[in-house]
């Protein structure tokens, strides 16, 4: 009889320990996509870029422009002047591809920086959450296959990373 009472009162202690543990454990999760698609100062890098591809945008359109004049004012010359100017057109040609590339480069290479900061950012202010509301865990939304829309800090979160947007000078 004895033995069944400690198996009984280890059994009861597990249960007991295991719905306290259970307690203890606060999750929630958010959608990172969500947050930093909504997020002002991606708002504000995606803008900052799309300026900044329209000039380059203009300046390339103005470097075609001058290389079309070329081409057009070569059927006027004499040929040794035509040799000489249609080096210069496939310089210019070669010059604008680089150009282009370079550009391309340029802007992927800035904005992949630029997400990478703000993606730190929302990391931080995912655990500075979580920590001020006591989680034990924060998961990226992708990688819940159910969460009741109570334990989503996606909104709390984003509040939070806008209003530091604002008070931060960029």
């Amino acid at each position: 009889m004895r033995i069944t009472t400690v198996v009984a009162g280890l059994a009861m202690g597990c249960l007991t320990a295991t719905a306290v543990m259970a307690q203890e454990l606060k999750v929630g999760y958010v959608n990172i996509p969500k947050v930093f698609d909504s997020y002002e100062r991606t708002k504000a890098l995606e803008a900052g870029l799309e300026k900044k591809g329209q000039q380059k945008e203009s300046e390339l359109q103005g470097r075609m422009n001058e290389l079309k004049k070329l081409r057009e004012s070569v059927e006027l010359l004499n040929d040794q002047a035509r040799e000489t100017k249609g080096r210069e057109i496939e310089e210019k040609t070669d010059a604008l591809k680089r150009f282009r590339t370079n550009v391309a480069r340029e802007l992927s290479r800035e904005r992949d920086q630029m997400a990478g900061q703000i993606l730190k950012e929302i990391q931080q202010a995912v655990a500075d959450y979580a920590k001020a509301n006591n989680f034990s865990l924060i998961l990226d939304e992708r990688s819940v296959l159910f969460g009741q829309s109570v334990y989503d800090a996606t909104d709390e979160i984003l509040t939070t990373l806008n209003s530091r947007a604002t008070q931060k000078p960029r």
